[in-house]
């Protein structure tokens, strides 16, 4: 069952938006620091690696903040 966003109250608007500030916070931990612990091939790989961190983590993270615009501010 698919939950269309117009229809969450605000503290469910909120939550959601926790939920995503965590998913960002995975991607950022996957892609950017986890190199630092593991043995990457190339200097290439790790670039990917960080590249694709950062630009999931701000995609997550800006959809996040977005949800927080229709949401009450109570």
């Amino acid at each position: 069952m698919i939950v269309l966003m117009e229809n969450l109250n605000s503290a469910q608007l909120k939550a959601l938006s926790e939920f995503g500030n965590t998913i960002a916070a995975a991607w950022f931990t996957a892609g950017v620091i986890s190199p630092f612990f593991t043995r990457p091939k190339s200097f290439y790989e790790v670039a990917i690696f960080v590249a694709a961190g950062l630009l999931m983590a701000g995609t997550t993270l800006r959809w996040s903040l977005s949800l927080l615009k229709g949401a009450r501010h109570d």
